[in-house]
């Protein structure tokens, strides 16, 4: 199925060809107007409108894509069941494994409830964190643990040529042949590059709103403007720290006051599948045949290969039958979970998790652990409280 815009106007067309142009731009660069609006060789006030009025008013948001790799932490993707007796405080434990211990995000799959955890841990704090959750286990949280490494985890670009943005809906060919981009092909993880904390400080920003300003950031965190643009140009953008912005393009905001997800509902169905025992050669023709859809939000490689897919409910149809079509095709172990949104969450990096001075990621293992446990004590004795996390949700 082909969802197109039929009967436009010329203008209607031109109008839409720029503002894919703009998105394309901005998950490059940011939302930078003054420079995409120099690159493209437009005037800055439609740029600035185009933006706000075809992007920003219907929903999309936008955010920086951090180079985890370059910071030294490594991509852990678990899957977990907590036993029946903790399934009330498990987005409570999360929620304290995201202030202390590297937890980026959660997400709840139906029907069986169970949890896909994604966590951004220190390369050398990878053994102790394995032991943390198996100590866990060993303790009767978890019915069942699977805990999977990788090498790289990635956002796609938004294909915005196959996007109309006046319409809101995408326009896909699901008979086109699949050829993997070369550079995809030939990712490889990035090399660890020095930072400070003021560069910590900064991506987390950007994490919570790509558009917020370097003078908007040096008000709000207290640092002097030139010291924090100083830092933004000669570190994050010289070294890279950014891999590009990413543009939400399903409609799911975050409301900072009411410390939740605002996201459409009934409009696109999430899916999340994990392919094991596949050699280099199938992986490549997985991620050439996932990575043609446009509907592809995230991907690693590591010990298996994991992707979030992202359907339009009228594209339901053709999406599930062209998933099926490449998991049987791969004669490997695979699985796929539908994921619950309303249960679902994502927090930044926390910058006072990294000593400075010594130049290395704090994991206190024990002090977590001990943590866990408490919680899981004031829970059975009914003196359970809500967890306050400096973990800002993105």
């Amino acid at each position: 199925m082909t969802v197109t815009k039929s009967g436009s106007s010329g203008e209607e067309a031109s109008s839409n060809v720029k503002t894919g142009q703009l998105a394309r731009m901005i998950t490059e660069i940011g939302p930078n107007i003054s420079e995409i609006a120099r690159q493209l060789g437009q005037f800055k006030e439609s740029v600035r409108y185009r933006y706000k009025e075809k992007l920003l008013s219907k929903g999309f948001a936008v955010h920086v894509a951090i180079d985890h790799e370059k910071l030294g932490l490594k991509r852990v993707i678990m899957l977990v069941d907590f036993a029946d007796q903790y399934k009330a405080i498990a987005q409570k434990m999360m929620a304290v494994l995201s202030d202390q211990g590297y937890l980026v995000s959660f997400e709840k799959v139906l029907p069986d409830g169970k949890y896909i955890v994604h966590c951004s841990v220190p390369e050398e704090c990878l053994g102790d964190y394995r032991d943390l959750f198996t100590e866990l286990e060993k303790k009767g949280m978890f019915k069942s643990l699977e805990f999977h490494t990788f090498q790289w985890f990635r956002n796609p670009p938004m294909k915005t040529n196959m996007y109309d943005f006046d319409e809101g809906v995408w326009d896909f060919d699901w008979s086109t042949e699949a050829k993997l981009d070369k550079d995809v092909a030939a990712q490889l993880p990035s090399n660890r590059e020095r930072f400070d904390m003021i560069d910590l400080l900064i991506l987390k920003q950007l994490q919570m709103d790509g558009n917020k300003t370097l003078a908007e950031m040096a008000e709000s965190m207290g640092i002097n403007y030139k010291t924090l643009t100083w830092h933004f140009r000669k570190h994050i953008q010289a070294r890279k720290l950014i891999k590009g912005y990413v543009i939400k393009w399903m409609g799911t905001t975050y409301d900072y006051k009411a410390e939740k997800f605002a996201t459409k509902k009934h409009t696109y169905l999430w899916v999340v599948v994990m392919f094991s025992q596949l050699d280099q050669t199938r992986r490549l023709e997985v991620m050439a045949r996932l990575n043609q859809l446009p509907f592809i939000w995230s991907e690693a490689v590591g010990d298996m290969y994991e992707a979030e897919l992202i359907f339009p409910i009228e594209s339901l149809t053709e999406g599930l039958q062209y998933l099926a079509e490449v998991i049987s095709d791969t004669n490997s172990v695979a699985k796929y979970f539908i994921v619950d949104q309303t249960n679902s969450n994502a927090f930044t990096i926390i910058p006072r998790l990294f000593d400075e001075s010594g130049q290395q990621w704090q994991f206190e293992s024990r002090r977590l652990l001990r943590d866990c446990e408490k919680l899981i004590l004031e829970i059975k004795e009914g003196t359970g409280r809500s967890v306050p996390s400096e973990a800002q949700r993105t």
